[in-house]
């Protein structure tokens, strides 16, 4: 049987999307020739979890996600969230678009005014094994 074709979601479709890329100065999502090597939602799940290979990394502030896993049709993954805290931090589901769309307040101002700062793709990531990423 033939592997049926996929096509990515475009995320930037989206406006929320689109407006959060120009503010971090480069594409959330990334390149379709980089999604279609991240295996598919539960493809890996028999791998143990120091082998299993992190595809993509984004970052912001003190907080951290390593995506082993995605449904390309609607941008939910799975992988390793550390949220700043070591001890809290825990493999679970992503909703991408909605990690795309989100702000962290990483600085106050003088005035009191708070700096949000969107979520980043780490572009300098080479995959690898997640007991590589995590020592």
């Amino acid at each position: 049987m033939k592997p049926v074709a996929v096509k990515p979601l475009d995320l930037r479709l989206d406006p929320r999307v689109r407006q959060a890329d120009v503010r971090r100065g480069h594409r959330f999502q990334p390149p379709k020739a980089e999604l279609a090597k991240i295996p598919r939602l539960y493809a890996t799940e028999q791998v143990d979890t120091a082998d299993q290979i992190v595809h993509l990394h984004y970052f912001v502030g003190a907080c951290d996600w390593y995506i082993t896993e995605i449904d390309p049709e609607t941008f939910q993954a799975f992988g390793f969230a550390n949220l700043g805290d070591d001890r809290c931090a825990e493999w679970g589901y992503i909703d991408l678009i909605e990690l795309a769309v989100s702000t962290v307040a990483t600085a106050i101002g003088p005035n009191g005014a708070t700096f949000r700062q969107p979520v980043e793709r780490d572009l300098y990531f080479d995959p690898k094994p997640f007991g590589e990423v995590i020592r």
